[in-house]
Formats: structure tokens, C-alpha cells, sequence
């Protein structure tokens, strides 16, 4: 079921920026990334990229199509069929990371695909196109990304993060750009990008914030097997996180602060889930 929200303040302001086409301020959006790599070689990337020649994400008009967010969390296998109904029926499938890969594998072809992460390793997301699938990469991602997807650069749209060290970069190339806020994670992205571009009622599997059976993923991605575990008590009940998950989760919370009241969301499953449920608050994630 979507959640409505109809929040307190904080509450995000819409600004017009183009005739019929509203978004939002990225400096509106008290939102950080954090980086995984040195902000020199990120600010390498982006000059690199963005002269590849890719089209720009823009924004669009609102609209009443519904669409399902699929990350790799642990129970997307427990999702998959529900997953399989849901594109069957004609929802669009915007798959984070390598859950597009695993959406394949399973007969079950992705909409788009976002990534944000900048380490060269996350090439491996992208090592299959398929046709009448849009790809979403973030300008600080690795070129050699941008590279592989020269076959498919029709399906392909550049889109910014609203880190402050890249805002000279992009207005000294681009005449208008269109920041994305948000988070620490692609999720936390994908989110406002696909608000951006109109949509506002989103499905989200796979999207857990926590362990399952002490499983981080619905299927393997060594880089996340020796992190930290973290309990985390909410409203009573207890998920185990690695520490970008309990992040996540507190930013999540912002997130839906920040926009609740321009968008609609029905989370299946995990810590995310049993926030949205409760209404919980920062303060209601209790490390035990």
C-alpha cells in the first residue's frame, strides 16, 4: 500500500525552473554523500564525463505512473514473483546496481538502471545492455562506465550529484544543469532523480537496510562481507545493520522529512519498512 505523506516542516519547496516543469533546489535539500574515493579523482571523472557527449537528465512534468525501485537487499529473493507480476502488468523496473544483472538473470527485464558509485570495479554492472532499457549514471562514476555504454549512448543520460566541489565543473560546461540531492546511497538518489523526472508513486523491493539471515544481498557482492554488524532496536523490534545501512536508514528518515509531502512510497520489507510503518524518527533508531 503507498504512503502519503503530509508532513510537518521541514518541508521541501518546489521551484519552477522551466515552464510546466517544477523541482527542486538541491541546496533545499539538507542532504550529503559521503565519498568512497579521493574527491580529486571524483572531480577527475566529472570533468572526463561530462565532455563524452551524453544527454543530460532534465526535468519533467508530474505524472501518475506508477513505478517499483529494486535494489539487492536480501529479500528480494522472497520479491522476485511479486516483482515479475508487478512488470508484467506494465510497471516500469528501475533496478540499482547489480540487482539489474540479477533481474535478467531472472527473465525479468529492468526499465533503468542508476548507478552512482565512482570505484572502477562497478564497471561489472553494466557488462550486459539490453534494448528498451534507459541507463542512468551519475557523472562521477568511473569512465571507463561511460565508455561501455558508447553502444548504447541513445538509452544513456548523464545526471550530477549536488556536491558542492563539482558545482564549478558543471556550470562551466554545462549552460543549465540540474543537480540530484539526496544521500549517501544510490537508493537515496534514485528516489529524487526518478521524482525529477515526474514520477512520484514508487514500489521499493530489495531496498532493506539491514541483514536477513546474515545476508547482505540477494546474492554475493564480497566488497560488503567483512563489514561490522550493528543491532539496531525500532519500536520494539531488532535488525542487524552493517553501518551503511544504519546510515542509510537515518537518511532515509531525511529523505522522507525533506519530501514526503511530493511523493507516495510502498516499501516491501526490512529496517525501511518498519520506519516507514512506525513513523519513526532519528531518534527512535536505538543501537543496542
Amino acid at each position: 500500500m503507498f504512503t502519503s505523506f503530509h508532513s510537518d516542516p521541514p518541508k521541501i519547496v518546489i521551484a519552477p525552473i522551466e515552464p510546466k516543469l517544477e523541482w527542486i533546489a538541491a541546496e533545499e535539500v539538507e542532504m550529503k554523500g559521503s565519498l568512497n574515493i579521493e574527491l580529486e579523482t571524483m572531480k577527475s571523472h566529472v570533468e572526463q564525463n561530462i565532455r563524452k557527449g551524453f544527454q543530460q537528465v532534465v526535468p519533467h512534468p508530474t505524472n501518475e505512473v506508477e513505478v517499483m525501485i529494486v535494489g539487492g537487499g536480501p529479500s528480494l529473493k522472497d520479491q522476485i514473483e511479486e516483482i515479475r507480476l508487478l512488470r508484467a502488468s506494465g510497471v516500469k523496473l528501475i533496478a540499482l546496481n547489480n540487482a539489474y544483472q540479477y533481474c535478467i538473470d531472472q527473465g525479468i527485464m529492468p526499465s533503468a538502471l542508476i548507478m552512482v558509485d565512482a570505484r572502477d570495479f562497478n564497471l561489472r554492472f553494466v557488462k550486459n545492455t539490453i534494448p528498451d532499457c534507459k541507463y542512468f549514471i551519475a557523472s562521477q562514476c568511473h569512465p571507463s562506465v561511460f565508455d561501455r555504454l558508447e553502444a548504447v549512448k541513445e538509452q544513456t543520460y548523464i545526471w550530477h550529484t549536488g556536491a558542492e566541489e563539482i558545482v564549478d565543473i558543471l556550470t562551466a560546461y554545462y549552460p543549465k544543469c540540474y543537480p540530484v540531492p539526496g544521500g549517501s546511497t544510490v537508493l537515496l538518489r534514485a528516489i529524487p532523480l526518478f521524482r525529477m523526472l515526474g514520477f512520484k508513486r514508487f514500489h521499493v523491493f530489495g531496498c532493506d537496510s539491514c541483514l536477513q539471515d546474515g545476508q547482505h544481498h540477494a546474492y554475493d557482492q564480497k566488497e560488503n562481507d567483512a563489514q561490522m554488524v550493528i543491532p539496531v532496536r525500532v519500536n520494539g523490534k531488532v535488525f542487524y545493520c552493517h553501518p551503511w545501512m544504519l546510515s542509510q536508514a537515518q537518511e532515509f528518515i531525511d529523505l522522507v522529512g525533506c519530501m514526503g509531502d511530493v511523493m507516495e512510497l510502498d516499501i516491501h520489507g526490512g529496517l525501511l519498512r518498519q520506519i516507514l510503518e512506525s513513523g519513526a524518527d532519528r531518534a527512535a533508531l536505538e543501537e543496542i
